[in-house]
This record gives structure tokens, sequence and C-alpha cells, in this order.
């Protein structure tokens, strides 16, 4: 095989030679350049592109021309308005005050005194009791 050296009256290597160049090494490759017979995927792909486009460009390195776009209008700017500055400032709503927080915290009082009621569920189960006890000892008695 010759060298794909590009000379002044040459054109480009196409993208097959290009992989060829690429695969020198390989040896299926060196078979198949051997024996004649490129690979199918070679092929392949070369309808692929055909079919695709069907006139290509002249060279594989150059791009497709960009499609041209119409111009954008050009939207002038608003004109100021004499309201668009800041907003000038609104007085706050006056607010009710808060309620008063009482001296001490409910958590740490000093404990109420018992009451009468208390005085008196205390009295009540004292006298069932001591009922209750009074009638054990003497059923033993009669």
């Amino acid at each position: 095989m010759r060298p794909l050296y590009r000379s002044a009256h040459s054109p480009p290597p196409t993208r097959e030679q290009r992989l060829l160049v690429q695969m020198q090494g390989n040896p299926r490759m060196a078979y198949r350049q051997a024996h004649g017979v490129l690979p199918s995927w070679m092929g392949i792909q070369e309808a692929r592109l055909v079919e695709r486009d069907p006139h290509p460009s002249e060279s594989p390195h150059e791009p497709s021309p960009v499609p041209r776009r119409l111009p954008e209008p050009v939207v002038p700017r608003p004109r100021p308005a004499p309201d668009d500055g800041p907003l000038p400032p609104q007085p706050r709503p006056q607010r009710p005050p808060l309620p008063r927080r009482p001296r001490r915290p409910h958590g740490h009082r000093k404990p109420r005194r018992l009451g009468r009621t208390a005085w008196r569920l205390t009295g009540y189960t004292l006298a069932a009791l001591a009922g209750a006890l009074a009638h054990h000892l003497s059923a033993g008695l009669l």
C-alpha cells in the first residue's frame, strides 16, 4: 500500500482512506487489504451518506451552510413615565399593643394552699377508712 501523503495536486483523503490508515495494525484489515475485500460496513455507511445527502459537499471537513434567518425586528425601548421611579414610603398602620406578660411565669409560681374542698375530701376519706377499720375489728367481738 502506498502512503497517503497529501501533495499539492492530490485531493484530501476520503473517510474510507483515513479509517484504513488508522486500522493499519489490525490483522483482519491487513488480510482484507491483501486479498482486496473491503469490510461490508464501509459500503453501507457510504450508501447511507449518499441517501441522506445526494449532493455531497466539496470536502468532508467543511460544515454545511447555515440557513439564513430573517432579521429580528428592532423594538424601541419604552419611554420613561413620570411614575417610573421608586414608590414613596408608605406610613405603617398602627398595630394594637401587645398583651402584657405577667410578672412571674406560671411554671415558677408558688404552689396553692389547700382549700376547703380539699380538706373536706381528706376528712371524708379518713372517716371512711376509720369506719371500715372499726367494723373489721368489731366483727370479731360479736
